[in-house]
């Protein structure tokens, strides 16, 4: 945590931006206050931006106009999908103009055709079925159970499948729908094989992302609210990551998860400032003015005249060390984790 200088702003390390969309630009119809307008100045100062996201139903040009009408800069070019990946992924194994299975929506048929294949839809009859060269598998809400039986026929003979991405759920307004993830293990549990899934936390979309941007992984950082897909799949592309807490994750996420961040950000208005990094003294962290004790009940904190992002960091300091401390009883540090670790959430949850 020590690529940027203390007075400067963090984004001075990088050229590049991999934004994540839902809990950092939006969240569902609404914009994150403030993203629109670092987004804005991101641009200004030069940054490089690209919006990589799991969603392979929907076509660029919707996905920028949803992020423009949040008030931040984006163009169809400006956006990475991961049905995008899985097509370059596929053109590469495929001779130009190959028929390809399209199971998703029109997100997939429009990444076939512009990566020179044919997209095949799968109510098509038995004799169309039979140029088809590879399955490209991706999230539709229109697909119906005669779909996926072609789609397993094809599949039985050995064809490459690829799947957009592995997302177990969907969240939508209400709450859990099955997700792109439910519906590959419909059709692995039948065929007793699995994709190669190109979206995160898989590094395919990453390395599509860089290849748009132009920019070197070292000078290229990922952005995302999600720990198990955005940072993960950062890390797994060997790309720096900031993990924003405008979306779904919670200290507590990142305590009892194996995702390790580069950055902790409030918010993406904090690449535009500069970062105090938390370091150790005796027993006590601090970041900033923010002091952070662990104890055998969590954390002992005084705040001082620290911003919570700085309380949160050293606080999350604090309980990885005690977590990853082999010294101890194992038994009283999980509890005095999990209480810190609730804290932390709780105080983020007040501001």
């Amino acid at each position: 945590m020590d690529t940027v200088e203390p007075l400067e702003p963090l984004v001075t390390a990088y050229d590049g931006l991999v934004c994540d969309l839902d809990g950092v630009v939006y969240r569902g119809a609404d914009a994150v206050p403030g993203a629109a307008e670092a987004l804005q100045e991101l641009v200004a100062r030069g940054v490089r931006v690209v919006y990589a996201t799991n969603n392979a139903s929907r076509v660029p040009a919707d996905v920028a106009a949803q992020i423009a009408d949040a008030g931040a800069p984006a163009t169809a070019s400006d956006v990475v999908s991961s049905a995008q990946a899985g097509a370059a992924r596929l053109a590469q194994k495929l001779e130009p103009g190959s028929a390809v299975l399209a199971l998703g929506g029109e997100g997939a048929v429009e990444a076939l055709r512009d990566a020179g294949l044919v997209p095949v839809d799968p109510s098509v009859d038995t004799h169309g079925l039979e140029a088809v060269r590879a399955v490209l598998q991706g999230y539709g809400k229109q697909l119906r159970v005669s779909d996926f039986e072609t789609a397993a026929r094809l599949l039985t003979t050995g064809l490459p499948w690829v799947a957009t991405n592995d997302d177990a759920t969907l969240p939508l307004p209400w709450g859990q729908s099955p997700g792109n993830g439910a519906y590959v293990d419909l059709l692995a549990s039948a065929l007793r094989r699995r994709p190669h899934v190109v979206g995160k936390p898989h590094p395919p979309l990453y390395r599509l992302a860089l290849e748009r941007l132009g920019t070197p992984a070292a000078r290229t950082l990922a952005v995302g609210d999600r720990l198990a897909t955005d940072i993960a799949g950062a890390e797994a592309a060997g790309i720096d990551s900031a993990w924003v807490l405008t979306g779904v994750d919670r200290p507590s996420d990142l305590v009892a998860g194996g995702a390790r961040p580069t950055y902790v950000l409030g918010s993406l208005d904090d690449l535009l400032r500069p970062y105090a990094v938390s370091d150790r003294d005796g027993d006590t962290w601090r970041c900033g003015t923010a002091r952070v004790t662990p104890t055998h009940d969590g954390l002992r904190i005084a705040q001082g005249s620290a911003g919570v992002i700085e309380v949160v960091r050293a606080g999350l300091a604090a309980l990885l060390a005690m977590r990853d401390d082999p010294a101890g009883s194992p038994g009283g540090r999980e509890k005095s984790v999990a209480a810190g670790a609730e804290a932390l959430d709780r105080l983020l949850d007040d501001v």
